[in-house]
Formats: C-alpha cells, sequence, structure tokens
C-alpha cells in the first residue's frame, strides 16, 4: 500500500502540479523514486514532527498540496497540536500520512503502534479520515485528496492484495464497500478487512461486509436502508474504542432508534500490558485469541 501511495501521486504528477512530500526521516525505500523524480518537491526534515506539520501548512497556504510522512504514531501524537492550529483549524491542504497501522510495527513495542491514532484525531473535525483497506482504496483515497484538498489523515497499512481479489463489491457510498448480500452485517476499516473477507467463516448468503476506507465523522443516512434491514452487526477494528469506527456506528443505531443486536470488537486500552510481539500475536492477545471466528457467532 505504500507503494501504491507513491506511485498513485507520481503518475498524478505527469499531467497535474507535482504536490510537496515532506517526511519525518522515515520511508526509506519507498519514497526515493519521488525525490528522484521531483527533487525540489521532497523535503526530508529529520525526526522533527511537529516541524514538519507547520511546514506542511505553510507551504499549503501558499497554495500548494501537501504531504506529510511518518509512521501514524508520530505524525498524530507527537504533533497534534500543530495538526489542530496550523492545518486543521485554517481548512488547508495537507494530508497527513501515517505508516503503520493497528499492531503492523508490533515487534516495536508500545511506542510505534498506532492503535490510538485515530481517538488523538477524532475530535479534529475538520480532518477527514482514510483508513483504505487495499492498494485499491489507497489509491483512491490518494487521488480525493489530490483533487479535492483539504485537512486529511491517511492511514496506511501493509495489505498488498485487492480486495475483489477475494470476492466482487458494491460501492453502497463514496469510500464504502459492500461485500456480499447476508443479513448478518460485518463492518471494518483498513488491513484487518482482508481477514474478515478471507475468513473461511464468510458466507456471501449470510454475511455482508462493509468496509469503510473513509471514517466519516457522522454515518451518512445513505446507510441508513443497509443498517436497518440487518439481522445483526458488529464492527470489527484493532483500534481502542474511544474515537473508533464503532464509536460512529453506535451513535448513529441510537439516534436512528434501530433496534438491532449490536457487538464491537476492539481493544481495551485499559488492559495493555504487552511490550511487543508480531501482528497477529498482538490482534490475537488484545482483541481475543479467536477475534474472526466470533465475529460469526
Amino acid at each position: 500500500m505504500r507503494k501504491t501511495f507513491i506511485e498513485t501521486i507520481l503518475k498524478y504528477s505527469r499531467s497535474n502540479p507535482v504536490p510537496y512530500l515532506i517526511t519525518g526521516d522515515l520511508g526509506y525505500s519507498v519514497l526515493e523514486e519521488f525525490q528522484i523524480a521531483h527533487p525540489d518537491n521532497f523535503i526530508n526534515v529529520g525526526i522533527l514532527e511537529q516541524s514538519m506539520i507547520s511546514m506542511s501548512a505553510g507551504m499549503s497556504s501558499q497554495n500548494k498540496k501537501v504531504f506529510a510522512y511518518s509512521i501514524s504514531n508520530f505524525s498524530t501524537f507527537r504533533a497534534l497540536e500543530q495538526i489542530r492550529l496550523d492545518v486543521a483549524y485554517h481548512d488547508l491542504d495537507v494530508c497527513i500520512v501515517g505508516a503503520g497501522t493497528g499492531f503492523q510495527y508490533g515487534s516495536a513495542g508500545y511506542s510505534h503502534w498506532a492503535i490510538e491514532d485515530l481517538s488523538a484525531v477524532s475530535g479534529l473535525e475538520k480532518l477527514r479520515v482514510f483508513s483504505p483497506a487495499d492498494p485499491e482504496s489507497m489509491a483512491n483515497a490518494v487521488l480525493d485528496f489530490l483533487h479535492n484538498g483539504g485537512p486529511t489523515y491517511l492511514r496506511i497499512g501493509k495489505q498488498s492484495s485487492n480486495l475483489r481479489n477475494v470476492l466482487e463489491y458494491i460501492n453502497i457510498q463514496k469510500h464504502v464497500r459492500k461485500f456480499g448480500s447476508g443479513k448478518n452485517l460485518l463492518i471494518s476499516h483498513g488491513s484487518i478487512a482482508f481477514e474478515i473477507l478471507n475468513s473461511i467463516y464468510f458466507d456471501v448468503e449470510s454475511h455482508c461486509l462493509l468496509v469503510f476506507d473513509e471514517i466519516p465523522n457522522l454515518i451518512d443516512e445513505i446507510l441508513f436502508d443497509t443498517l436497518a434491514k440487518a439481522k445483526s452487526i458488529k464492527v470489527l477494528e484493532d483500534v481502542v474504542y474511544s474515537g473508533s469506527l464503532g464509536s460512529r456506528i453506535a451513535r448513529f443505531l441510537l439516534e436512528k432508534r434501530l433496534n438491532i443486536k449490536f457487538d464491537w470488537i476492539g481493544v481495551n486500552g485499559k488492559n495493555l500490558n504487552t511490550a511487543g510481539g508480531s501482528e497477529q500475536y498482538l490482534r490475537s492477545r488484545e482483541l481475543g485469541l479467536t477475534y474472526i471466528a466470533n465475529l460469526f457467532k
């Protein structure tokens, strides 16, 4: 997905104004192709994430589109005040890019996990938040920013295969895809969606998976019929509960008085006590050993 990120920007730049790409001394073996092609539009600021965001805001104020790239926790937690005051408040065309969602930097320990990033940025409601599940949706998210601009947070996972390779889908809303036709509705985002769709338990006639490649501040009314007709709704995401997609779904169900069985599997941040491990180990530990199977019970 990181490769798709760069390839999409390069393809766009062939016939459009070249955006700027700023990195906080990260992205090696990924960003070099852009650096070589457009050296005047590439800046490595070093390990200065707060300065990276403020610099991006300054450049965007001069009618430039800017990508600010770092690991998810560094680009959000460390620079949250700059995102809030310099980018969001002024409605600038800056896309904060966070690589390594959920537990994907598992072996690096808690300092590198991005399980609270959605919670951190959710209060900044001027930000659009993208959590693409595969390379195809990654390209769509990047192009959306390049065409429309605005304060944006883009989470980059590691999924290398497109979901349509497992099952074809329909778009029920921009950046929301529907897989399957069953009444048992599953909802997710990011690379963990591939695990759900690829599960031996997923039956297209019994289950339906909604993949939110963009996480909206409020669930759109266009989704009312899909949610209202569900026999049950289950949300799975490898982030903490606060500020997550599940919290938005729960709010929508409550406000619309939809009396539907609702379950929600996420990370309980109060119980975190693991220093590191593989992504799969950490997911199994924090979401439950059989977290995928539990969706289908």
